[in-house]
């Protein structure tokens, strides 16, 4: 372990980074606690796994209406100061719903309506906060210190699900209610907007002009299009993010209902769920911190996929057996059955396999992009994750109302088995493509 983190002092050794960095643990920190909160008031409203697929809608539908101008704006203005100002107005959202929640009270629908919009409004910000992390990320650190930056980067993703979704939006729920928790998260992302203040000016960086026609914007969301559709290995890396992102979102729709309705506990014990998967991906960011440089990329991946597939298939199969009452629920301790056992256990390596699918996707698609196009392909990614995402969610959404969340999760795992089985194939008959 001690050489696997001697192996990130490199890239905390720079200022920017490390500043980017601990913003960016805040704000995701944030955005999961935020998120948590949300499923938990949505389950507690409805107990319907539908209601909180629209929320995740919500959330995912402004990468696709605003990748036209996203990509260009990322590319011509200073990344730092799209990412000061997005964690700013995210701030403010957050704090708007301590006033939400107290003057609609009495009318759920009118309180639902409200945070699918606010939900909106923050993942706008985040049309464009996102990519430019990502485009700042290089500029940072350099070209060869990439995989280890980005290993250590996504220690934001894990660290952060820990964190805002199992242990600081869960205590704080319970010691300050709904509207505590929303202001908790919105003082994370106001300590970010600081951090980033002193953010270094993105060296490289050349503006490309003043925002011109709309013929002009279109012709450069063509290029960053043309651009992943025409080098195959960034297009394999985005369907890899693609995949991650849409399975992710999945978890978190069915979290709170498989918490309620499957273990009948309450829907904010489903940090049960997350914490396991957590726990996963601090695995992969020791694994990847010691071998991330020596790994076959594409191979990896693909045996990553296969994890993932058997650890859906293990979740389906506890589920049935559980609900049919075919696994004696023990009760181990006060908090622990047997039946949180199993899940848990098959939590870990989802995680794991999840963690290091995204990082190797991420690290590629960085190293395959000139610097010119990054924002415009990093918004292709996330526009791709929440278009080619929504479709499955809301499926699965109502798979989940109607034939209950044990069938969904085992059509998921059928899911995954073909496209683990596809990128096997793939990887195989283009050997020399992934070490390119």
């Amino acid at each position: 372990m001690t050489s696997a983190i001697s192996e990130y002092k490199p890239v905390l050794n720079i200022p920017g980074f490390r500043r980017l960095w601990l913003a960016q643990l805040l704000s995701l920190t944030a955005q999961n606690g935020i998120h948590f909160v949300q499923l938990v008031l949505i389950e507690r409203l409805t107990g319907q796994s539908l209601q909180i697929g629209l929320m995740i809608a919500a959330f995912s539908l402004p990468p696709v209406i605003f990748s036209f101008v996203a990509g260009t704006v990322i590319d011509r203005v200073p990344k730092k100061y799209i990412i000061i100002f997005a964690n700013f107005f995210r701030a403010i959202l957050a704090f708007s719903y301590i006033f939400t929640l107290q003057w609609f009270d009495a009318y759920p629908g009118m309180l639902l309506l409200i945070v699918y919009v606010i939900t909106f409004l923050g993942s706008s910000m985040g049309s464009f906060y996102n990519p430019s992390v990502l485009a700042k990320l290089p500029l940072l650190v350099g070209e060869e210190k990439l995989v280890v930056s980005n290993s250590l980067f996504n220690i934001t993703a894990a660290l952060s699900q820990l964190a805002g979704l199992i242990i600081i939006a869960p205590a704080a729920v319970k010691l300050f209610g709904l509207a505590g928790a929303f202001a908790l998260m919105g003082a994370f992302y106001f300590v970010a907007f600081l951090l980033v203040l002193k953010l270094p000016r993105d060296r490289g960086h050349k503006r490309a002009g003043k925002m011109t026609s709309v013929s002009k914007m279109w012709h450069e969301v063509r290029e960053g299009w043309l651009f992943v559709v025409r080098h195959r290995p960034v297009y394999l890396s985005v369907m890899q993010l693609t995949l991650v992102a849409s399975l992710l979102m999945i978890l978190a729709m069915i979290a709170p209902g498989f918490s309620a309705r499957v273990l009948g506990l309450a829907p904010e014990d489903a940090v049960y769920i997350f914490a396991p998967a957590g726990l996963g991906m601090l695995l992969a960011i020791f694994f990847l911190g010691k071998a991330g440089n020596k790994l076959p990329v594409r191979m990896m991946q693909s045996i990553m996929l296969i994890l993932t597939t058997f650890s859906f298939g293990m979740l389906a199969f506890i589920s049935f057996d559980y609900t049919a009452s075919k696994i004696a629920n023990v009760q181990v301790s006060d908090y622990v059955s047997t039946a949180m056992l199993l899940v848990a256990l098959t939590m870990i390596p989802l995680g794991f396999s999840l963690y290091i699918i995204n990082t190797l996707a991420q690290t590629e698609l960085q190293r395959r992009t000139p610097m010119a196009l990054r924002g415009r392909v990093f918004t292709v990614q996330f526009m791709m994750a929440s278009l080619v995402g929504l479709a499955p969610l809301l499926i699965a959404a109502t798979l989940a109302d109607l034939v209950g969340i044990p069938t969904m999760l085992f059509w998921l795992a059928v899911g995954c088995a073909i496209v683990g089985a596809f990128s096997l194939y793939d990887a195989y008959e283009h050997r020399s493509d992934a070490d390119a």
